[in-house]
């Protein structure tokens, strides 16, 4: 489930990327492609349909961010136990005990 949330997220991505590539910032939209906006009945409708189609895959990429990074559908092999806590092994070199009784060191006189 994770990983077919995942590869519709990055669809829903390339297709957002695509239809906002496709805005014109002249208000021209889809008209400045010669051929394009005649699958609608005018311009206007298609800058309408192109607006609502980025919305809603604005949306939909926003709400499956929020589900793929809340950690809702991971797989249970995902998850692992911390691993179990090894005892030192017995060749290591001995260690000496650090003395405590040091001198303090004196401020040299100017």
């Amino acid at each position: 489930m994770y990983e077919t949330l995942k590869v519709i997220w990055s669809i829903v991505a390339i297709c957002l990327v695509i239809l906002i590539l496709l805005h014109s910032p002249k208000s021209d939209g889809l008209g400045g492609f010669s051929g394009q906006a005649q699958l609608f009945s005018s311009t206007k409708s298609a800058e309408t349909t192109l607006n609502r189609v980025t919305w809603f895959l604005t949306a939909s990429f926003l709400g499956l961010t929020v589900v793929l990074s809340g950690g809702w559908f991971t797989s249970a092999k995902a998850v692992t136990a911390p691993p179990a806590q090894v005892a030192p092994a017995n060749n290591a070199p001995k260690s000496q005990p650090i003395p405590l009784n040091l001198p303090a060191a004196t401020p040299e006189a100017p």
